[in-house]
């Protein structure tokens, strides 16, 4: 079997947090990320009303590469690189979250930007629209959605995964193939077989018999053919199989997070139960 054409390159990570406490499952999946593809690891500190004040500290890495048994307890900040991970910290100041983003993504290619997703408070505020659209929309970056509400294929504590179950929504338009094989390069990476892939065909019928299908030992593919409203058949296909992340091709102009305007992605990711990989379709 051909490898995957156009597999996910993991090489720069950045990951945008208000250091809050609904932010923290994100941070674990940048971090393992990292340390699993041995990337730079970019954290930035969004959050303007938060006082600069013990910034170095946070988040706490080494005491989470610690915990994860990576580095002795005694072990100093010099000593994260120890596990083969780079890592950057840098602040965005003022108000203008947006601009910092979107300055750092156009100077620093990123594959992938890790995001909190959460409603109420911290985070939200600057994830809206009015930073999300516009970053998403102009910098087409592939984005691992992390819900706060979750515990993700990562464990906070251990820093085990768990990514056997995966969930492809499948479309002619844009093409699923990228997101086939980003799954395909994630999972193989970062978990053991057993696994299971399930395809959902939402929508129009999709052209099945073009899809390249990865044939691993231990591996097997799913596939269910739906009508009506997309998105309910894709979280309900997510909540039957209690699937372990959702990874789905997104259209150019609705990229990662086209919040708050309907969009299929926007959709799946506000009632997903696991993480969620966008893959947009300037990458395809």
């Amino acid at each position: 079997m051909n490898a995957p054409r156009n597999s996910l390159a993991i090489h720069r990570i950045f990951h945008p947090t208000d250091f809050s406490q609904d932010s923290q499952v994100a941070f674990v999946h940048a971090l393992k990320l990292a340390l699993v593809f041995r990337a730079e690891l970019t954290i930035m500190h969004v959050d303007p009303d938060v006082s600069p004040e013990g910034f170095e500290d946070f988040p706490r890495i080494r005491p989470t590469l610690a915990q994860w048994g990576l580095l002795p307890e005694s072990s100093s900040k010099s000593d994260v690189t120890t596990p083969g991970i780079r890592i950057r910290k840098v602040r965005a100041l003022a108000a203008d979250a947006k601009q910092a983003i979107m300055h750092h993504l156009s100077a620093a290619p990123t594959d992938p930007m890790v995001l909190a997703t959460h409603k109420h408070e911290g985070f939200a505020r600057w994830i809206h629209h009015a930073v999300a659209e516009p970053v998403s929309r102009t910098m087409h970056v592939t984005t691992l959605f992390v819900p706060s509400n979750v515990a993700g294929f990562v464990s906070r504590t251990t820093g085990e995964t768990s990514l056997q179950r995966v969930l492809l929504p499948i479309s002619n338009q844009p093409p699923s193939q990228p997101a086939i094989d980003a799954a395909t390069m994630l999972v193989s990476q970062l978990s053991a077989p057993p696994v299971t892939m399930t395809l959902v065909h939402a929508g129009e019928k999709s052209a099945v018999d073009t899809l390249v299908l990865p044939q691993k030992a231990d591996w097997s593919w799913n596939q269910l053919f739906g009508k009506g409203d997309p998105v309910e058949w894709i979280l309900a296909a997510g909540a039957e199989f209690d699937v372990d992340v959702i990874v789905m091709a997104t259209k150019g102009q609705d990229s990662l997070l086209d919040m708050l305007r309907g969009t299929t992605t926007e959709r799946v990711l506000r009632g997903a139960r696991c993480p969620l990989l966008a893959i947009p379709a300037p990458l395809i």
